[in-house]
């Protein structure tokens, strides 16, 4: 027999091969050492006699190569070979030996000896040796690696029995091969041999013909990475992310797809309500600013139509010019109120209201507006909790979901109105877009007309888009719905689909148990001047003439300010002087609410009238209304602001902001 490398090859500084010696003939003993210290072959020699000896010696020592007589006095080689398997040790056996007939040899090397040598023929001793430890140390490293792959193998199982995602085995074909926990569990069913049922994998599918592309593309690039809709045991839709890579299956021995499934529902769900907020801010953002902007002008407009008016006599053709000019500006306001609802940028005026009273006060409208072709139905939750809400905008919100499913159905249906209470947990709202938890009062309209396709219910809050003919909708009507509905604190909900009607839905919070606030009544009294000095600042160079002309004619005296700062050094002068302020929202310098903070500390309890079309501060302005300080909407007619000033001068009860 030959080896690999010869003795006098090993390595220099080799660790010394730990030899034992089994042998009772110490002549013999001494022949075997004197081959391989003559083949240069590096060792430690410890030598045993007898089975007792053998035994004690691998009990408290380790060896790398046993070199045993065959025949031993009481015991033989083969014994010696049998104590050191009892043990459980796995050592290189060499035999050295007389004579060993071949039956004999062949036995030997079956029961598990590596190797014998006979003893006239010693000078092989040492390259058997050497072979005998190479095959070992080769053995050893087989066996840490096959230990290493099936503790690899026992990680990767625990890893797919316990992951979070969902995987799955799948044949090209389709057909499933094996499913873990997450996947059954993703799935709703109830074991993995329940999914195995479904048999292929396109059962899933909402669309049986995505699974399909996905095959070709597996196919060609070996690589799936998509994102499609999967159907539960109880029939829900899900979104899920697939991303697989071609493996060979160990049993089959066949090419199949090993894929990772992540539910991403709830994860898309969020990222949309993120950029329809991100949307609706900025176009918020943007309506509210053009809103201040048409407020001033069109309250410029309106106040000295109004002035142009009542300085014509009644019948006159320039009277009626400027009540058609009046008319036109209060369009263009009603224009500017739905673009600051929609931006949740309008001063409410809340109280405890009952949402069925609203219906109910609404409905004679309603059946005029929406035509006799329609048939209206009410549905009343009879215990309806209250809701703190601005009247006026509810009854806003109510007619334009009406006149939007009225638009829907040009030949006729039905129309139904709905009031309930509802509760919502965080477990629900976690899959609902702009959803949260509480107490709500729901306020719905579904109607029988056409419906929409998903792309057009993706977008109807959005201000200016519109599914009608162009002149026939401005676009603002849901998008003032929805402005509403969040300043309220509340939100919107839309469900339709082509053909089968819509349903838009309004959930308001309910407010708390207090009792229902009274509704304001109209003043009886005929409009009032005085002698008061007012304070009025505002950057609107028509606005502040319109307030001096409104102003002086009743018989005050007025001080003017162009920005903030110029208001607290007016007061500055003489602030005995002042009875009133008059202070716009929104000014250069220093904002309304900031001048009159600066005012209080030179004189608290100014009383204050503050003017507002838009704020971008509107934390602020609605900690002055929480203090009771009267607000004055833009834009306004010379009226209005006559008998605001003439209230809040005969009140004299504010509290100045602090």
């Amino acid at each position: 027999m030959s080896s690999s490398m010869r003795p006098s090859e090993r390595p220099s500084g080799a660790v010394p091969l730990r030899l034992l010696q089994v042998e009772h003939e110490p002549g013999e003993v001494e022949l075997c050492i004197r081959e391989l210290k003559k083949s240069g072959l590096e060792f430690q020699a410890e030598t045993v006699a007898t089975r007792e000896q053998f035994v004690q010696k691998l009990l408290v020592q380790s060896f790398d190569i046993i070199i045993a007589d065959y025949r031993l006095p009481g015991w033989t080689g083969m014994d010696a070979l049998a104590e050191m398997k009892r043990l459980g040790l796995n050592i290189p056996v060499i035999l050295v030996t007389g004579a060993l007939g071949d039956g004999v040899a062949v036995e030997s090397l079956k029961q598990g000896i590596t190797d014998y040598v006979l003893k006239d023929q010693l000078s092989r001793l040492p390259a058997a040796v050497v072979r005998a430890q190479e095959e070992k140390t080769s053995r050893d490293a087989e066996a840490r690696a096959v230990t290493a792959l099936r503790a690899s193998e026992a990680r990767y199982r625990g890893l797919v029995q316990n992951a979070t995602y969902g995987m799955h085995w799948v044949t090209a074909d389709g057909t499933l091969l094996s499913v873990n926990p997450a996947f059954v569990q993703m799935l709703g069913y109830d074991s993995a041999e329940d999914v195995l049922a479904i048999g292929n994998v396109a059962a899933l599918y909402r669309d049986p013909s995505a699974n399909e592309k996905l095959t070709q593309k597996f196919l060609s690039s070996g690589r799936v990475d998509e994102t499609v809709e999967w159907k539960r045991k109880d029939g829900k839709l899900i979104t899920v992310r697939l991303n697989g890579r071609r493996v060979v299956d160990p049993e089959q021995e066949t090419d199949c797809a090993e894929v990772i499934v992540e539910d991403v529902t709830e994860r898309l769900a969020l990222e949309k309500q993120l950029l329809q907020a991100q949307k609706f801010e900025a176009i918020g953002q943007l309506a509210g600013g053009i809103a201040h902007d048409f407020n001033n002008m069109i309250g410029a407009i309106m106040g000295w139509s109004d002035i142009g008016m009542e300085e014509t006599v009644e019948g006159a053709r320039l009277r009626r010019h400027f009540q058609k000019i009046h008319q036109q500006a209060e369009r263009a306001a009603a224009l500017t109120r739905q673009l600051l609802a929609f931006a949740r940028r309008q001063i409410l005026e809340p109280r405890n209201i009952d949402l069925n009273q609203s219906v109910g006060s609404t409905l004679n409208l309603l059946e005029t507006v929406i035509g006799r072709n329609i048939e209206l139905k009410t549905s009343l939750a009879a215990d309806l909790s209250l809701v703190r809400a601005d009247p006026t905008h509810i009854e806003q919100v109510l007619m334009n979901l009406c006149i939007n499913a009225r638009d829907a159905m040009p030949d006729g249906g039905s129309l139904a109105i709905e009031t309930s209470n509802v509760s919502f947990d965080t477990e629900y709202c976690l899959g609902q877009p702009s959803a949260r938890p509480g107490k709500f009062v729901m306020l719905s309209v579904t109607d029988t007309g056409i419906g929409m396709d998903a792309a057009t219910l993706d977008r109807i809050f959005e201000p200016f888009f519109t599914t009608k003919e162009f002149g026939k909708g401005t676009g603002l009507g849901l998008a003032t719905v929805y402005g509403i509905a969040h300043q309220h604190g509340g939100f919107t909900r839309a469900q339709s689909e082509l053909g089968t009607g819509s349903t838009l839905r309004v959930y308001l919070p309910v407010a708390p148990p207090v009792a229902k606030s009274a509704e304001p009544m109209e003043d009886p009294r005929p409009l009032l001047g005085g002698v008061e000095t007012v304070l009025v600042a505002e950057d609107h160079i028509d606005l502040r003439e319109l307030a001096f002309e409104t102003l002086t004619h009743l018989g005050y005296k007025v001080v003017l300010a162009a920005n903030g700062e110029q208001a607290v050094k007016e007061f500055e002068k003489c602030p005995d002087r002042f009875d009133l302020l008059v202070l716009d929202v929104v000014l250069p310098k220093l904002s309304g609410p900031q001048s009159y903070a600066r005012i209080c500390q030179i004189k608290a309890g100014v009383p204050v009238i503050f003017a507002t079309g838009y704020s971008a501060d509107i934390a602020a302005l609605q900690k002055a209304q929480q203090q009771g300080l009267p607000m004055l909407q833009k834009p306004y007619s010379p009226r209005n602001l006559a008998r605001k000033i003439r209230e809040t001068l005969d009140q004299r009860q504010l509290v100045p902001v602090g």
